[in-house]
Order: structure tokens, then C-alpha cells, then sequence
């Protein structure tokens, strides 16, 4: 069995569609999402320059985008998958994937996310921290610690040793130090924009749930298995829910890698730029084929 897992915000870079093969649907797609957006995608993508294209606004749209029309083409040479799962904004790659939404009414929230998560991080910055190397108790300690500098919590639980820190910036340069003082292997603070998976975010919950339900979602025509819980949703309800709780909720990455091996999955591609997932996936299943589409597409 085969996973089709999609990434998230991160895995931008300048000439990321320069990988892409020339075929038409890399064409109509990106001019398909230039017209929802209101900005040339492709020339972003190609161009950047880079600082424009890590902006949420348009990081997360162009990731998405990238991702799908990797999908597309994987399609066409027949390779689809039996599940999907995306991390973070890769989550609504998957749901296109998994038939969902439609490629466009996933931009248009995707579009509508970045825009959201772009003010609520103006009006109350923070930051992200990566944490290699501690103990669940060491790392209880740092976070009951840094909580008395501002809000902080766990953000992703991305592999066995790694986990991602969200909150207001005193709290997160606090937890930083506390983290190397008790041994951290690494304490680094991400190059992201904003706090996601945070109380942080909380100002995008009730506008970005609004727009959830004015979109139309189809019962999945394969698994999806969800950030916030780690497992397959019963419903589109539940599916809609989980979207609007993953807003200010941590990314269970572990849980979901592991119950898709329990489903029988062998074999997990990352369908999209970079290979963040693929070297994420590596240190949480053993004896599994893992690839990148950026190789395999061009192979």
C-alpha cells in the first residue's frame, strides 16, 4: 500500500517549479491558481525573491499548488495513493488528493488561511522552536518554565526525538535557553513568520471556520489521516472540524505516521517540493520505502 503525504509551509525555495515537468497541467494549474490568488504564482515560484515567497500569504498557496500538480502528474503515470496525509497546510493538499475538495476551492482556502494567520501574527508576533534531543520530562520542564515568560505549547510532535515549540516571542527565546540547558542536541528558532498551532492563532479560528463551512466537502474517496488527532476522521463533519481545531492545535506527525503503517502502508512518497517529510518519516518507521517526488517525478 501507498501514502501520498503532502508538506507544509517550509519547503518553499526560489525555482521550486523548476523541477516540475513541462506538461500542460503545470501550465493551466498555475495559471488556474495566479487567477484565484490575483498575483502571478509561477513568477513568485521561479523568481521569488525569497523573503516574498516565505510571506504566509504566499508560501502557503504556492506550496499547495507545487504539491497538487505533483499529484496530477504522479496520476497520469498511474501512481495514486491508498492513503493520504498532509503536515500542517499539507493537510488540504491531501484533501484535494483524497477528492474532497476541488483543487480550486482548496486555494481559495488556503489563500483565505494565509491572509489570517498573516494579520493575527502582526497584531501578536511569535515565534516557532525546534527542539531536538529531550526527554517527554525534560521538555515538560522546559515548557512549565518558559510559560512564566508568555504563552507557550507544543506545536508538532514532527519525529521520536523532535518536537516544535509555538508561542510569543519572550516565551520562545526563554524556552530556547532552558532546552540547551538541559541538554537539547538542537534549540533552534524556525525562519517562520508567525506562532502557528498556538493560542496565538486563536484570532483566525471564527472567520477561517466561516469560510470551512461555506465550502463544499465530498466524503473521501480514500483515508485521510488528520493533524490533530492522528487518525482517519468518520465524517466530512469531523473532517471540517479537525481543519478548524489544527488552527491553534498541535500536528500529531508521529501518530499519523505510525497508525498509516498500521493500515498496511509500505511505501510513503512526499508530494511536494523538498523532502522534509521523507527525512521525518525515516526516523519514525523502519524497513519502509520512502521517496521524494522531486526525484521520482524526473526518474
Amino acid at each position: 500500500m501507498k501514502a501520498f503525504i503532502f508538506p507544509g509551509q517550509g519547503s518553499q525555495y526560489v525555482g521550486m517549479n523548476e523541477k516540475i515537468p513541462d506538461f500542460n497541467i503545470k501550465k493551466t494549474m498555475f495559471d488556474k491558481a495566479s487567477e484565484i490568488l490575483g498575483f502571478d504564482l509561477y513568477n513568485v515560484c521561479n523568481n521569488g525573491p525569497m523573503d516574498k515567497l516565505t510571506s504566509t500569504e504566499v508560501a502557503q498557496p504556492a506550496i499547495f499548488t507545487v504539491s497538487l500538480i505533483y499529484n496530477a502528474l504522479l496520476a497520469e503515470k498511474n501512481i495514486k495513493p491508498d492513503v493520504v496525509a498532509g503536515h500542517s497546510l499539507g493537510e488540504y493538499s491531501a484533501l484535494v488528493a483524497a477528492n474532497v475538495l476541488s483543487f480550486e476551492d482548496g486555494l481559495k482556502l488556503v489563500k483565505k488561511r494565509g491572509i489570517l494567520m498573516k494579520e493575527a501574527s502582526q497584531n501578536n508576533p511569535g515565534k516557532m522552536l525546534a527542539v531536538v534531543g529531550l526527554s517527554e520530562d525534560k521538555l515538560r520542564n522546559v515548557l512549565n518554565k518558559a510559560k512564566n515568560y508568555g504563552i507557550v505549547v507544543t506545536a508538532n510532535i514532527n519525529t521520536l526525538e523532535q518536537v516544535v515549540l509555538s508561542g510569543e516571542l519572550n516565551a520562545i527565546y526563554e524556552a530556547q535557553k532552558i532546552a540547551k540547558e538541559e541538554g537539547a542536541k538542537i534549540a533552534k528558532v524556525l525562519e517562520v513568520s508567525a506562532a502557528f498551532h498556538s493560542p496565538l492563532m486563536e484570532p483566525v479560528v471564527e472567520e477561517m471556520s466561516k469560510f470551512i463551512d461555506k465550502v463544499e466537502f465530498k466524503n473521501p474517496e480514500i483515508p485521510i489521516v488528520q493533524n490533530v488527532t492522528g487518525t482517519v476522521p468518520g465524517s466530512v463533519m469531523e473532517i471540517k472540524d479537525n481543519l478548524k481545531r489544527q488552527l491553534t492545535g498541535p500536528v500529531k506527525w508521529v501518530n499519523s505516521v505510525l497508525n498509516i503503517q498500521k493500515m498496511g502502508v509500505n511505501h510513503f512518497i512526499e508530494v511536494g517540493p523538498k523532502n522534509v517529510l521523507k527525512s521525518m518519516v525515516e526516523k519514525i518507521v523502519k524497513d519502509t520505502k520512502i521517496e521524494a517526488v522531486e526525484g521520482l517525478i524526473n526518474a
